[in-house]
């Protein structure tokens, strides 16, 4: 052990045991440790604490991080205290969500920050279904063999385009995930996979014969603007002639990148008449090929379509997969319909509408 080590580590127990002797809060400790680090400024100094919260008496801990070699833990803890190791508990409190360098988030700062969360209805069902899965896993449980799990990561993967595998660990760590809990992560997407099917296979075709127009598929150009004024304008200037459909969307795209408004996606798409929003699915499903359709209301503006060809409905693997979503989520609809929910944060009258 090198000098400038043994000094610093002989400041951090006086440091400690002053703390302790003093009852000092941890604001205040943290402003001193700044002072502590700034004697020893080659070792790396982090601050832990646990407050109890029926007498709000603090326990803390110093963690030094040694370049190359790893980190050194010391704690000091009075005679009528409990030392960390035999409270069983974790290291922070567990009003505590997330932790930046020095700096800690309480769930309460989270959850302000989440606020929008009770107007947006399809986020309070996914976090219900996510119970409403795990329950159903926990009563009758679904095994993933070694070939499934692998076969769910390469899918993952692709999904993702992590083509190499420092692409995959770039990933997992840009997350803060370590492997195992990458593993856990596609092996719980991969166990809803299968409880989808097990859910949804027996129901399958007689969805899809009593459901058949709704997979029909329109395979069409489209043209997206911002504001109804300029969707009728480029309206005008297809019907007069002046421009070709794709003279339009190549000037928009043009127009788009060039300017501050994100360029529009892709030109070709396809959309099964389920799917299709209703003013898109009432005007396209009624069209002649090559058609122009427009402006034409969508969630995000306006957009102006041109109808290509259209396919009658047929069973294969995409519908097929159509068809266990929607089932998939009717399941789910009539369980949290059933459901007994509590929202554990949030104001009364929020978390009530919620549940």
């Amino acid at each position: 052990m090198n000098e400038k080590l043994e000094r610093a580590l002989i400041d951090i127990l006086d440091f400690l045991m002053t703390l302790s002797r003093e009852g000092i809060r941890p604001e205040e400790s943290k402003a001193r440790l700044s002072l502590l680090q700034q004697r020893h400024p080659t070792t790396k100094m982090s601050l832990l604490w646990e407050e109890e919260a029926y007498d709000e008496s603090t326990h803390y801990d110093v963690l030094l991080r040694l370049n190359g070699e790893g980190t050194v833990s010391i704690s000091f803890c009075h005679d009528r205290a409990l030392p960390w190791p035999m409270r069983g508990v974790h290291r922070w409190s567990e009003r505590d969500l997330l932790r930046v360098n020095d700096t800690i988030m309480r769930m309460d700062q989270a959850i302000a920050c989440l606020d929008f969360i009770w107007d947006e209805g399809g986020l309070i069902n996914r976090l219900v279904n996510t119970c409403l899965i795990q329950e159903a896993l926990e009563a009758d449980p679904i095994g993933l063999s070694d070939v499934e799990l692998q076969l769910a990561v390469d899918g993952f993967r692709r999904a993702r385009k992590l083509y190499k595998a420092e692409d995959t660990y770039r990933w997992i760590e840009g997350r803060g995930m370590t492997h195992e809990q990458f593993e856990h992560y596609v092996t719980s997407d991969a166990l809803v996979a299968k409880l989808r099917d097990r859910v949804t296979t027996d129901q399958i075709e007689d969805y899809f014969e009593s459901h058949r127009s709704d997979f029909d598929a329109a395979f069409i150009a489209r043209i997206e603007f911002s504001n109804k004024e300029s969707a009728q304008q480029a309206c005008e200037r297809l019907r007069t002639g002046k421009v070709s459909f794709y003279e339009e969307a190549q000037d928009r795209f043009l127009s788009a990148a060039s300017g501050p408004e994100q360029p529009p996606p892709k030109i070709f798409t396809v959309v099964q008449r389920h799917e299709a929003p209703p003013e898109l699915r009432t005007a396209v499903f009624a069209a002649a090929p090559n058609e122009v359709l427009g402006p034409v209301c969508t969630e995000d503006g306006y957009m102006v379509v041109r109808a290509l060809s259209f396919t009658p409905a047929r069973l294969d693997e995409a519908t097929r997969n159509s068809v266990k979503k929607i089932l998939f989520e009717k399941w789910l609809g009539e369980r949290r319909r059933a459901a007994t929910i509590e929202w554990f944060w949030g104001n009364a009258s929020n978390t009530s509408q919620a549940a």
